[in-house]
């Protein structure tokens, strides 16, 4: 063969190869883009989604507070009036939550004005990492049928998409951790070492101990895969644990700093310093004594603590196996529905005889036993296992295609019956309040009652300060106490009516601002303050029926 030849040859082989690249970056490409131009087209319809939950507010407080450009914000001189639920006060004020989420939604806040263009892009990320995860485990075909799953599930309209609670960043991380474990098995390469960095890093900054069970799984059978194929040390070094170093290093450098800068203690993260100075109990099973109470500040969040939450608590741990089963169809329900997981079922025996499907199987059931240590298992606290369940579920798609009884006339009947009733359920399930709220609408009348209030004080001329005062009907988890970063230059206030004299000072140190009295006992009642004179304005928003 003579040079030339050679050499067309070789072109020959690489142009394929070349366009099977390029094909799969489209398509990583496009699976972010089809979620976010659903989402967007929805917009007249669902609107921009409005915060509703304690853990919401809590976010979007250390959104505010990167969007301002701080790490975290002074204790307020009356910080008795703001205290709530999910935010610490002391040494500094902040959000409990680690900051990625928030940091992400700071973006959005910052270069477009509202938190929620960073929830609604990182779901577009999370669709095109999920692509390129599933590509490292599974035949092409069966990777894009993978994502269309997702994105069709949680992509489009789902509780991560409609709330700022969500598992999108998470989600990420965990998909580029497990989508590099078999890249960096076939050949270890800096590029796909960097990627598992970055995965770790979002996942010590999102979920920290769900992505801390989940790195624990892949990084094991990662370590024992490579020693398997006795690829040398060095290589190894130059590879893998050295870019992971230039990524991981600072990372958790970082990670020290913003503990100091929050909580005044670099391995003490908020999270923590907020469990020791509200919570009596641990979520994790194993630690079923109480902690001694701390002294609270005021009544509601006392009560919250010790009797709304205590109350919860209690049955969970009662009806433990209900708890764990009911939490597990809420997870199938949502990253499935019932024809993928009926597909799943239907495939299981032969599935199972597919060595890549056992190792997924397996570093998701380890996975899934460290997160049922907690008493509760939500989407979001399993977020970073997002990927394993669409891998999964493209391995049950390809092994029933591949294992249907029947011509192949036949099986393509039963392929596009399974796709009809898949897309079918899913397009009915889209707009429900369970489907856009976890917990359905009845949970989210403290978004008509702060939302509502706050559409009427924003027609007020000026600066509003509100002084929420609840009565025995008060609903201890409908918190209605939540304000920006930056409490004093906020257009409205909200604080905690503690009494005459202490409020008093409240409105002397306000002494600009309107006052209003937010009376919440079922019903809203809001009053100018003091109350109940002829010139009173009232306004009755009528409580939302459970």
């Amino acid at each position: 063969m003579t040079g030339a030849q050679a050499s067309a040859c070789e072109v020959r082989r690489a142009r394929p190869r070349a366009t099977i690249i390029t094909n799969t970056w489209v398509a990583i490409l496009l699976a972010g883009l089809i979620p976010l131009a659903g989402r967007a087209l929805l917009i007249p319809v669902l609107g921009v989604p409005q915060p509703a939950i304690q853990d919401e507010f809590a976010y979007l407080l250390a959104s505010d507070t990167f969007a301002s450009g701080r790490l975290t914000n002074p204790t307020h001189p009356m910080a008795e009036h703001f205290e709530t639920l999910q935010e610490i006060f002391h040494p500094t004020y902040a959000s409990r939550y680690p900051p990625l989420s928030s940091a992400v939604m700071a973006f959005g806040q910052k270069f477009f004005g509202e938190p929620w263009i960073g929830v609604w892009l990182s779901m577009g990320v999370l669709c095109s990492t999920l692509c390129w995860s599933l590509r490292g485990w599974l035949p092409r075909p069966w990777a894009l049928a993978g994502t269309l799953v997702a994105v069709l599930k949680i992509g489009i309209v789902s509780y991560w998409t409609e709330t700022y609670w969500g598992g999108s960043t998470a989600a990420i991380g965990g998909a580029l951790v497990i989508g590099a474990v078999p890249r960096l098995i076939r050949r270890p390469a800096a590029s796909t070492a960097l990627a598992m960095a970055a995965g770790l890093g979002m996942l010590a900054n999102t979920r920290p101990y769900e992505g801390l069970l989940l790195a624990a799984a892949c990084l094991v059978y990662l370590a024992m895969a490579l020693f398997r194929r006795r690829i040398g040390f060095g290589r190894l070094t130059r590879s893998v644990i050295l870019p992971m170093a230039l990524v991981l290093l600072p990372t958790f450098a970082w990670m020290g700093y913003y503990n100091y800068r929050v909580t005044g203690h670099v391995l003490e993260m908020p999270y923590i310093a907020y469990e020791k100075q509200y919570t009596v109990r641990s979520p994790l099973l194993w630690q079923a004594q109480p902690r001694p109470a701390p002294a609270y500040t005021n009544s509601e969040i006392r009560d919250f603590w010790l009797v709304a939450f205590e109350s919860e608590y209690q049955f969970d741990r009662e009806h433990l196996l209900k708890t764990h089963v009911s939490d597990l169809l809420g997870l199938a329900r949502f990253f499935l529905g019932w024809p993928i997981v009926l597909c799943i079922l239907a495939s299981a025996i032969p599935l199972l005889k597919n060595r890549k499907a056992r190792v997924i199987f397996l570093i998701g059931a380890l996975f899934y036993a460290g997160c049922a240590i907690d008493t509760r298992l939500f989407p979001h606290y399993g977020a970073p296992g997002t990927a394993l369940v669409y891998i999964l579920a493209g391995f049950a798609l390809r092994t029933a295609w591949r294992h249907s009884p029947g011509s192949l006339g036949e099986r393509r009947m039963l392929a596009g019956g399974l796709v009809a009733l898949f897309v079918l359920t899913t397009a009915v399930g889209l707009f429900q309040p369970k489907n856009r709220f976890y917990f359905s609408a009845t949970d989210y009348h403290v978004k008509a009652k702060h939302a509502r209030t706050e559409e009427q004080l924003l027609h007020e001329p000026g600066q509003q300060l509100v002084l929420v005062h609840y009565g025995p009907q008060h609903d201890p988890w409908e918190e209605l106490i939540y304000n920006r970063a930056d409490i004093d230059r906020s257009r409205i206030v909200w604080a905690r009516s503690l009494g005459v004299e202490k409020d008093s000072e409240l409105i002397s140190y306000f002494g600009d601002r309107k006052v209003w009295l937010l009376d919440e006992d079922g019903d809203v009642k809001l009053k100018r303050y003091p109350a109940r004179t002829e010139s009173t304005t009232t306004t009755h928003l009528e409580r939302a029926p459970r």
